[in-house]
């Protein structure tokens, strides 16, 4: 059990006075999980809502200094991250496996942080895009609540479809909470991430759904690389073919040292392979060995154009990357670092955009070989092409439909 001080309705009133008599400007909350990954796609929302003179704040962890730096506004939360065994985390990762490993009283001082937040800045509407306590907040909250997600993290995704799952301790403490603030129960774990509109910002080959209801909506690919605050690469001295770029992700993320671990193994059949190699760091620190800079070209962050498209991409499997490198029409060799990015993995290899290697087996010979093939057969360079024109074909209106549903509501 666990005791609690809700925020009392007085305090609530006299918010709510405050922010009308002062006609704010309407603001909506986006919280995201950490990384890059969930920026990509909120940027371009963030930007399309500043167009129509709608602010928008970032609650991130992890990136607070780059987005500040930016121009950005930022929800500062100052909570102590999550922990979990990096043994057990490696197999699933998920945001929403925490709940499962924390004591309630910890989730609990999380939760009400969110509130907190959420209570004194009075936005129109909170979006969440994979942190589960930013939802059990909002849920609880009873607000306006959109979700941005992908399939794996919703109740309506194929059931064989990866050997991911959310554990059975997560629901109880999730409803334990929701109870407590008078909210109602979920049927399941999964269905945290639904919110009023939960939108994909995919394509249903890539994020298979089962009879999702109508207000799960996909948007199609969100892609805003061009809006990380991060300085990308502009030299094109070299236009040697083929043109490899590797992106490993964050050194060190949920999973461990997952990134770290890709780069380690990765750059040895990359220093082999007869082509010029990018490697994005994203700005990381990632430890280099020694002569790295003087075989590749290593920025920070590479910016894709009809021009200056590399023949393949070496990745660690997250979503955005899947979808950066399918909607650009470049193949793709991944090897991802835990399971959410294993699934990913598998459903880009089943459009024929690429291979992918599962990290347990994966060797420096095994990993060359793979390069090699998809570059040397130009099959997946073929397919990813073809994908490509399919969605730009489909029009599914990516932030503008974002936008559009989050103005109808606020």
């Amino acid at each position: 059990m666990f005791n609690l001080q809700t925020p009392g309705s007085a305090s609530g009133r006299q918010l709510r006075t405050s922010a009308m008599s002062l006609s704010p400007p309407k603001r909506v909350f986006f919280f995201l999980s950490g990384g890059w990954g969930p920026l990509v796609r909120t940027l371009p929302i963030v930007k399309r809502l500043a167009d129509h003179g709608i602010a928008s704040s970032l609650g991130i962890a992890g990136l607070g200094s780059q987005l500040q730096d930016a121009g950005f506004d930022l929800i500062e939360l100052n909570l102590l991250p999550f922990n979990a065994p990096a043994d057990a985390a490696r197999s699933w990762w998920s945001p929403y496996h925490f709940l499962a490993y924390q004591s309630l009283e910890s989730l609990v001082e999380h939760v009400e942080a969110y509130r907190k937040s959420i209570q004194e800045g009075q936005p129109s509407l909170v979006v969440t895009d994979i942190n589960p306590v930013a939802a059990l907040a909002a849920k609880s909250l009873r607000i306006p609540h959109f979700t941005i997600s992908q399939s794996l993290f919703l109740p309506f995704r194929n059931a064989n479809s990866s050997r991911w799952r959310l554990p059975d301790a997560a629901l109880p403490a999730i409803n334990k909470i929701l109870e407590h603030y008078g909210a109602a129960r979920l049927e399941s774990a999964a269905h945290l991430d639904m919110g009023d509109l939960t939108f994909l910002p995919s394509i249903p080959e890539f994020d298979p759904l089962e009879d999702p209801p109508s207000s799960v909506r996909y948007a199609g690919p969100i892609l805003g690389n061009e809006l990380i605050p991060l300085s990308p690469t502009t030299d094109c001295s070299s236009s040697a073919r083929p043109w490899i770029l590797f992106y490993p992700g964050r050194p060190h993320d949920a999973a461990g040292p997952s990134g770290q671990t890709l780069l380690n193994i990765a750059l040895e059949p990359l220093r082999a392979v007869a082509a010029r190699v990018t490697v994005a760091s994203g700005g990381y620190d990632f430890k280099l060995p020694h002569g790295a800079h003087d075989r590749f070209e290593i920025v920070p962050w590479h910016i894709l154009s009809p021009d200056r498209k590399p023949d393949l991409i070496v990745h660690h499997g997250g979503h955005g990357a899947c979808l950066t490198a399918i909607t650009a029409g470049i193949a793709s060799v991944v090897v991802p670092t835990h399971a959410e990015r294993e699934y990913n993995a598998r459903n880009l290899a089943a459009l024929g955009c690429g291979e992918f290697l599962l990290s347990a087996a994966l060797d420096a010979q095994r990993l060359r070989g793979a390069i090699e093939r998809v570059i040397g057969t130009g099959d997946c360079a073929a397919a990813c092409a073809r994908w490509s024109r399919t969605i730009a074909e489909r029009n599914y209106g990516g932030s503008d439909l974002v936008t559009r549903m989050i103005m109808q509501v606020i």
